[in-house]
């Protein structure tokens, strides 16, 4: 659970106030869509619950939660990745570090961070096999962990992307732009907040990626 303080969009991580997962049946084939809930606690307003919508999509468990909405609290790894990220959005902009951590839900760099986790967490990974030119000998070693930034040199150019699991040498990463290729396999395109599997050699240092815009990803409401 995460301790929180909310006033409107704001959020300070002191109070008591749970963030959760919504998730939304979408389609009689599983699949369902992904939103963060934070509970609005007072009793002196009726306001109701925050949700921001995701364009993440989970294929349900079974098949009666395929069926009905189903709400689950953030997990450790859900809140250690959000940390590291709010960490280093709020570093990039210089913001001083303090006891507390204050976010505003409605900042589209935010925003971005929550579908990056909602990803990591109910997304499935694409093989990269055929989408990556080979590094081998070419680039310098880049070390990362989970939450780290990269780059990966895809046939489409150098793409920005976050580290979200690391076994050995695979690593799983979150796209933070689209990747248009040829047609490989079953899919010829990887979009924005897509999950990719490749190896801890394919990882390049973020500058390599020039393209660093955060566009507004999500509806508030």
């Amino acid at each position: 659970m995460f301790t929180a303080y909310q006033y409107q969009a704001m959020v300070e991580l002191t109070g008591n106030i749970p963030f959760l997962w919504k998730l939304s049946p979408e389609s009689s084939e599983g699949l369902c869509a992904v939103s963060m809930v934070v509970p609005y606690e007072s009793e002196e307003d009726d306001r109701r619950d925050l949700t921001i919508e995701t364009s993440v999509v989970s294929f349900a468990s079974d098949s009666s939660r395929a069926e009905t909405e189903e709400m689950l609290e953030w997990n450790q790894d859900d809140i250690n990745l959000f940390l590291k990220l709010v960490t280093h959005e709020q570093a990039e902009n210089r913001l001083g570090v303090t006891d507390t951590v204050r976010i505003d839900l409605t900042d589209p760099a935010i925003i971005d961070i929550i579908h990056v986790v909602a990803a990591a967490g109910f997304g499935m990974a694409f093989n990269s096999d055929g989408i990556l030119h080979s590094c081998a000998g070419l680039y310098p070693a880049f070390s990362c962990d989970i939450g780290s930034f990269a780059s990966l040199n895809t046939l489409a150019g150098f793409k920005r992307c976050v580290v979200v699991d690391v076994d050995g040498e695979d690593v799983v990463v979150v796209l933070l732009e689209d990747v248009d290729v040829e047609s490989i396999g079953e899919y010829d395109r990887l979009d924005r907040h897509d999950l990719l599997l490749v190896k801890r050699s394919d990882l390049l240092h973020p500058d390599f990626a020039v393209t660093t815009d955060r566009p507004v990803s999500a509806t508030v409401h």
